[in-house]
């Protein structure tokens, strides 16, 4: 495994199953030399997997005593911002990933990744049964990830395929669904955002492959973009799960590094061949 950090892991303090200081312990216990705990962001409605922003200065708090006791460990700070959110100043983080998870469609917008019953009500409902135009609407959605300059990375870029291995609900091979998901990682890529590739769904069992697709992970490599892997770990169980294969398959759709935030905040490249040979900080990042 030539990955050493994982920046995309949730805790206690949202929907995770495990404190920050057990995610971090399994990181080191696998011989990562980094860690990352991504705070999912306040939401502006109710609900039970999110931080509330009252909460953030204590999450904050638990994090710098990490990296106080831990100093042969790098203890990261992180936020995964959802593009709905609007309570918390992305500025108090050393990295920031962006996210969609809801379809703006309602007063309380219904998710895309919560269960398979509400994603297929939701297109029924919302959408006429148009699978298409809910994938228009998500990927038009990511456009806002694209823009905000404080997110470095896109974090699952095409989640809403979460359920599609059981539901076949979507089409990833229609024109219209190619169409908008081109236009989204087109504005990621010129905005200089990293694309993680996240096993998360394969871990909790939904997925057998992680996102995005082969197909989208060889067109960000031909338009030259980068790539990170991470867990999206909810569990200390799954910090660098399905890693090895990851990086394989990376390596099938042509890349042979992937990106690395350094200590001085910027995205190095480390290679997948010659046993993870580091390389100086990308010419073409942006912040």
């Amino acid at each position: 495994m030539r990955t050493r950090q994982n920046l995309h892991m949730h805790s206690l303090w949202d929907d995770g199953r495990n404190s920050c200081r057990e995610m971090l312990a399994a990181c080191r216990n696998q011989g990562l030399a980094a860690g990352g705990i991504s705070l999912h962001s306040p939401m502006p409605f109710a609900n039970d997997w999110t931080c509330t922003a009252d909460r953030v200065k204590d999450y904050l708090r638990e994090m710098d005593g990490l990296r106080q006791a831990w100093p042969d460990f790098r203890v990261l700070c992180g936020i995964e911002w959802d593009v709905l959110s609007t309570q918390v100043d992305l500025t108090s983080f050393d990295y920031v990933i962006g996210s969609v998870h809801h379809l703006p469609v309602r007063e309380v917008p219904p998710s895309v990744d919560n269960t398979p019953d509400e994603l297929a009500e939701t297109v029924r409902i919302d959408f006429g049964g148009d699978a298409d135009a809910a994938a228009e609407c998500y990927f038009q959605e990511l456009l806002k990830v694209a823009a905000e300059p404080r997110v470095r990375i896109c974090g699952h870029f095409d989640l809403l395929l979460k359920f599609n291995e059981r539901l076949h609900l979507f089409n990833p091979e229609s024109s219209r669904y190619r169409k908008a998901a081109h236009l989204a990682l087109e504005a990621l890529l010129d905005a200089g955002k990293v694309i993680e590739v996240n096993t998360g769904a394969m871990s909790r069992g939904w997925r057998s492959v992680p996102y995005p697709e082969a197909y989208w992970l060889q067109e960000i490599r031909r338009r030259h973009g980068r790539v990170l892997l991470s867990s999206d770990a909810h569990s200390a169980a799954h910090v660098t799960y399905y890693f090895e294969e990851a990086e394989a398959l990376l390596e099938a759709c042509g890349f042979d590094v992937v990106a690395e935030l350094n200590p001085s905040g910027e995205f190095a490249e480390i290679s997948l061949k010659n046993g993870g040979l580091r390389h100086g900080p990308s010419g073409h990042d942006k912040k």
